[in-house]
């Protein structure tokens, strides 16, 4: 049977398995939303890797991967383009993570671990 759409007309993609710093990453972005319900807060890359203790290089390299598989699997408005800023991309997959539970209030004690390099 077809995938039943989720609040936003997301549809789960089939299970969706990341990495330890996928998910943590994902979470960082979605940290305001999970703790205090501000969908349109996101934070901006250079803060998300602050909050990782990682750089600003490896933050946006596993963005770019996160990204780029979840669009493989029919996410949209992930995949960067000179149209989709990275404001947009970075808002879009909070909205698809929280619409899909990829991540939920469950895995913010995640964020509280001490930073690997």
């Amino acid at each position: 049977p077809p995938a039943t759409p989720l609040g936003d007309g997301a549809r789960p993609l089939g299970r969706i398995t990341m990495t330890p710093d996928q998910r943590l990453l994902v979470l960082a972005l979605a940290e305001p939303a999970l703790r205090h319900g501000r969908r349109g807060e996101v934070p901006t890359s250079a803060a998300a890797a602050q909050r990782l203790g990682w750089t600003a290089t490896k933050f946006n390299r596993k963005l770019d991967n996160v990204c780029e598989r979840l669009a493989k699997m029919g996410a949209r408005g992930l995949h960067g383009s000179s149209e989709n800023l990275a404001l947009s991309r970075r808002t879009r997959l909070v909205e698809y993570a929280l619409a899909t539970r990829l991540v939920t209030k469950d895995d913010l004690p995640l964020l509280d671990r001490p930073a690997t390099t």
